[in-house]
This record gives C-alpha cells, structure tokens and sequence, in this order.
C-alpha cells in the first residue's frame, strides 16, 4: 500500500519558501534536528514537511521560526529574560529581536493600492469566475 500524500498541501510551501528565502537557517535547524542536511531532490515532500513542522514548532530556538517571524535574530535565553525583567506596568518595550533586520528589510515597499473593481470583474468575467 502506497504513502498517503494528504497533508501536504499549501503549508508544505512554507518549507519550499525556507529552502529558496531562508536556506541557512532551514538547513542549521535541520542539521540540529536530524543529523543530516534537508535534500527536497531525495527526500519527498510529505516526509520533509511534518519534520520542518516539528522544528517549527520551537520558537525559542528555530532559526527557521525566527526567519518566517521577521525577527532580525534569535535571542538567547539570558536575553529574553533580562528583556521580561526590565518589562513593568508603565513601560513595555518590543524586544530588538522583534524588529526587522535592518540589512534585510525592505524599507522602499510601496503602499497598497486599492482594487480597481470594474477591472477585476472584467478579468473575472473574462476567466469565467463567479465571483
């Protein structure tokens, strides 16, 4: 009886976006996890995905997670806990790990433009989409 391929649907793309964007940390977690480099040429993707899931789910210490999240780096743990003591009722601070990396950020992104509607229905009616 054959692999059931259920499963690994769109989420599975999150593992192809690490290996293209994010491929050092991927395969640092990767190697932490299993011993081995991830290879998507030997290894199907129903069998990689559940085990990126599995290291995906350690925000402490993912690189992987911490790519995905924006962070610009991954805090130890002595970090993250001077970062909660040093956190009162009066002032709350986002911790410098949460903001973007400043190399790697883009900060010339154009603004959102509104949907031209009559145009997207010409395109649906074209397509044959009801929408």
């Amino acid at each position: 009886m054959g692999q059931s391929h259920q499963g690994h649907g769109p989420k599975s793309l999150i593992l192809i976006d690490l290996c293209l964007n994010h491929p050092a940390a991927i395969q640092y977690d990767w190697i932490a996890a299993w011993g081995r480099p991830l290879d998507l040429t030997r290894q199907p993707l129903y069998e990689a995905w559940p085990m990126c899931r599995e290291i995906l789910k350690n925000h402490d210490t993912s690189h992987a997670y911490t790519a995905l999240a924006g962070m610009s780096y991954l805090p130890g743990q002595a970090e993250q806990l001077i970062h909660a003591l040093n956190q009162t009722r009066q002032r709350r601070t986002t911790p410098a790990w949460m903001n973007p990396d400043p190399l790697t950020s883009r900060t010339d992104s154009a603004a959102a433009q509104p949907h031209d509607e009559p145009l997207r229905a010409k395109l649906r009616a074209r397509l044959g989409i009801d929408a």
